[in-house]
């Protein structure tokens, strides 16, 4: 487990994971191709995890497991996206790994409610942005795809109040693996019903999904916490 320890060679061994993973997608007809190489992303994230994590009895440990392994079980399923229950599905499992990230951004301590106006007013026009693009086309995904798109932007909010408790590395990197987070899912929803080929998706949509996932974790896992004394209340 030395390579999952050594922060340096695991982020070299991921990388090299989805270029074998984007290789595949292109080049490899058969869909169990890729249901068999796409996990390997997932799975190297939860291994790095357990070895470096040394309290493996938290709550934030195991909502950051929850996360990753429901997104796992997304990116299994949304290869199969033709289908619109799957399709759904992995919608579900994609929103219920948003709503672990949450739980495991959530912390104890106050913050200035006026940071958030910015925030808020980004996610309230985001929404609004998208869905307007979108919304002839979704029929039956008007619902779904709306409550989608207001967890994609609580996850997004929630990271920004990891501000006040965590070191600013930690914070800083989980906010740009949301913002990747944010940017692939907008691609991938303008590419479903709006545009085919929406910004070379076949690329960006996994690139940044992979991109996003590795800094989440990898920002999380290796959080420190600020000391009380260190922290200004509102």
């Amino acid at each position: 487990m030395s390579l999952f320890k050594n922060k340096f060679l695991f982020s070299v061994l991921y990388f090299i994971i989805l270029v074998v993973y984007l290789y595949v997608k292109f080049n490899a007809d058969e869909n169990y191709l890729r249901v068999f190489v796409k996990p390997f992303l997932m799975v190297s994230l939860l291994i790095f995890t357990w070895v470096n994590t040394a309290n493996k009895k938290t709550r934030k440990f195991i909502y950051l497991n929850l996360a990753i392994i429901t997104f796992l079980l997304g990116d299994i399923i949304i290869v199969f996206k033709g289908k619109p229950v799957l399709f759904l599905s992995a919608m579900l499992f994609f929103m219920m790994g948003k709503i672990f990230y949450i739980f495991r951004f959530s912390g104890d301590r106050d913050f200035k409610v006026s940071d958030l106006f910015p925030i808020l007013a980004f996610c309230f026009f985001y929404i609004l942005l998208v869905f307007n693009v979108v919304i002839k086309n979704l029929n039956e995904y008007v619902v779904p795809v709306l409550i989608y798109l207001l967890f994609s932007s609580i996850q997004f909010l929630f990271s920004f109040l990891r501000k006040v408790e965590v070191n600013f590395k930690s914070f800083l990197i989980v906010v740009i693996g949301v913002f990747f987070s944010v940017t692939y899912d907008t691609i991938a929803l303008l590419t479903k019903f709006y545009e085919d080929y929406f910004l070379y998706n076949k690329i960006t949509v996994v690139t940044f999904y992979a991109i996003s996932q590795y800094l989440i974790v990898y920002g999380l896992v290796t959080e420190k916490i600020k000391p009380i004394e260190n922290i200004e209340y509102h």
